[in-house]
């Protein structure tokens, strides 16, 4: 090796060249184009080492410049004949398969030709053979029709022949019998043997034929029995129809009287609450000697007023404390721990003089308020109404006192005898929200019955009412229905129902309507029936003294109601024995009277119906 010393980029382009040379995979196969593949690979990498040393050469930069020049024309030369000689190897052979393809055309066109020629014969061939086949079946069918004529003719000659020889033997006498054979004993008993046989024969048939239908009629007879009975039939379907008319009348007549009954004893009750509760009307006539000025006078100022306008102008004419400050204010009841927290004030209270319409406002939105507040009493969210409406003593005396007093006047009203029953603990507030539900139930199942619509019919109520109170009697749903009758006031013919009308509320609240008030109605009716049938299972009214315990009382729900859950009927208990908090088996026993005074105080509503024991008989 020579010490001469070759330039730096020399050896970078010899060790790249090296590193390039080994990244290119040699091939030993045998093929041309693979061979021209790797060498190509190879003069590239010499190509481009070449260009490099050009670019960095200035001696020889111009030598080795010509040479590459050189060899890239050889190149390129070399590739335009390889694709000449292709291009003409592919012209020469496509020439060439295009001839051979022309002949293969040629050859099966003249095939078909020669084919079509063939079948054309043979079409023509078989249209002969097809006539000669006609030809030869029209001979056929005329030597049958010969054959049968021929036949026919014999066998006319045949007839014929039977006939004449019959009327021959008929001539010559050789059908008369012999007149020896009936002459003959022995042929005679042999006939009467056989007389015998069959007379023998012919009996036990009858015989066996009488006893077979010994039990049949004629059937002149059956075909007249047969007509009545179906006479008969036809009545009997006839009357049938009639008994279960008379049937479903009766059934119909015995329900009306069932709830002719059910009303009768209702409106008895009704009567006897009346009666009880009613105070008679006063003769206004008497106080007309008392007036100065006679009787005209007194028609005069009493004539077209109400009993309490009546009242006020005899007051007046009587004295002057009609006038005094007694009419206008009230007397404060003070600030005695006894008296309602809402009531306590010392001094004078004017008198605002409120009509039933302001207090059923204020009683109503109380109750919408107590909503809010249902752990607190009555008692304490009237003060709390009051005191977070009016700042002032002096204003919210006025109003507590002015409702009070205004509501102690109208507890004939429905709405203010609760609303006044459950300010003095005296009802329990249950008795409001029960009613308030069975209403909301009600409208509620009534506007999903519409389903959009704004009236139902009054069958369409009475379905919905019985679905929903299913406890109600027949007189009950009546009942409702001639209620909402008249509050819509419907005619006769009128059968519709405007579900928005029925249910409108004003500010005076749901219970001035006349359906709910009949629902309450209906409801307290109930409760005294159910109360009425507890106490006759504790002992009735002879053991009204007698100490009722929560065992005992526990027995009569689930007899009386069997469907009542323990959850209610804990409710029932804790408020009849007025404890709220002690164990149930910690409660003393109190007296039935005490006892039937608290569950009418309270909200006792039965859960289902009471079930019916079955009498069994044995015999």
């Amino acid at each position: 090796m020579s010490n001469r010393k070759f330039p730096k980029y020399l050896k970078e382009l010899e060790y790249e060249i090296s590193a390039k040379l080994k990244l290119i995979r040699k091939t030993n196969s045998e093929l041309l184009e693979m061979k021209q593949l790797y060498t190509d690979q190879v003069l590239e990498i010499f190509r481009t080492a070449l260009q490099y040393l050009i670019s960095h050469t200035v001696t020889y930069a111009t030598v080795l410049k010509s040479i590459k020049t050189a060899y890239d024309n050889a190149i390129e030369i070399r590739d335009e004949r390889i694709s000449q000689f292709i291009v003409q190897d592919k012209v020469f052979g496509i020439s060439v398969k295009k001839k051979q393809r022309n002949d293969q055309i040629q050859n099966l066109l003249k095939e078909n030709n020669d084919l079509k020629e063939k079948n054309n014969k043979l079409v023509l061939e078989m249209d002969k053979l097809k006539k000669e086949f006609g030809k030869m079946k029209d001979d056929k069918f005329s030597d049958y029709l010969s054959l049968m004529k021929e036949r026919d003719a014999r066998y006319a000659l045949y007839f014929e022949n039977l006939t004449l020889q019959t009327k021959l033997k008929d001539l010559d006498g050789s059908f008369c019998p012999s007149n020896d054979a009936y002459g003959d004993p022995v042929v005679l008993r042999i006939a009467l043997d056989r007389c015998r046989e069959q007379l023998s024969a012919t009996q036990t048939s009858l015989k066996k034929m009488v006893e077979e239908y010994s039990n049949t009629v004629p059937r002149r007879e059956y075909d007249a029995l047969e007509s009545k009975h179906d006479s008969v039939l036809k009545n009997l379907s006839a009357l049938e129809a009639e008994v279960k008319s008379l049937q479903e009348a009766h059934r119909k007549l015995y329900a009306s009287k069932k709830s002719l009954e059910e009303e009768l004893s209702e409106v008895k009750e009704r009567c006897s609450e009346l009666e009880r509760a009613g105070t008679p009307r006063p003769h206004w006539d008497l106080c007309a000697d008392f007036i100065g000025g006679g009787r005209n006078r007194w028609w005069q100022l009493a004539s077209g007023l109400t009993s309490r306008d009546t009242l006020r102008v005899l007051l007046k004419e009587l004295g002057p404390a009609a006038e005094s400050e007694h009419l206008e204010y009230f007397d404060g009841l003070g600030m005695d721990p006894s008296i309602p927290t809402y009531l306590r004030y010392e001094g004078k209270v004017r008198n605002l003089r409120l009509s039933r319409r302001e207090i059923s406002v204020i009683i109503n939105d109380i109750w919408l308020g107590k909503q809010q507040h249902m752990s607190m009493s009555m008692q304490d969210y009237v003060t709390k109404y009051f005191e977070d409406r009016y700042q002032q003593a002096s204003v919210r005396a006025e109003w507590a006192y002015n409702l009070c007093a205004g509501a102690e006047q109208l507890l004939d009203d429905p709405q203010v005898r609760l609303f006044w029953g459950t300010a003095h603990a005296q009802l329990s507030e249950h008795v409001y929200w029960g009613l308030r539900t069975h209403w909301r139930a009600l409208r509620d199942q009534l506007y999903r019955h519409a389903d959009g619509r704004e009236t139902i019919s009054i069958e369409e109520f009475e379905k919905v009412a019985k679905a929903t109170f299913p406890l109600k009697s027949e007189v009950d749903i009546k009942n409702l229905v001639d209620v909402v009758r008249k509050q819509l006031k419907l005619k006769i013919n009128n059968q519709l129902i405007c579900l928005d009308k029925l249910f409108y509320e004003n500010e005076e609240g749901f219970e001035r309507i006349e359906l709910a008030k009949e629902l309450y109605r209906q409801r307290r009716l109930a409760q005294d029936r159910y109360i009425r049938e507890l106490v006759a299972t504790l002992g009735g009214k002879q053991a009204a003294n007698k100490p009722v315990t929560v065992d005992a009382l526990k027995r009569a729900f689930a007899l009386l109601d069997p469907a009542i859950d323990h959850i209610r009927m804990e409710r029932y208990i804790r408020w009849a024995f007025s404890d709220n908090t002690s164990d149930l088996n910690n409660i003393c026993a109190i007296p039935l009277r005490t006892l039937t005074g608290r569950l009418a105080a309270g909200d006792i509503e039965r859960v289902g119906p009471r079930y019916k024991s079955i009498r069994r008989t044995y015999k």
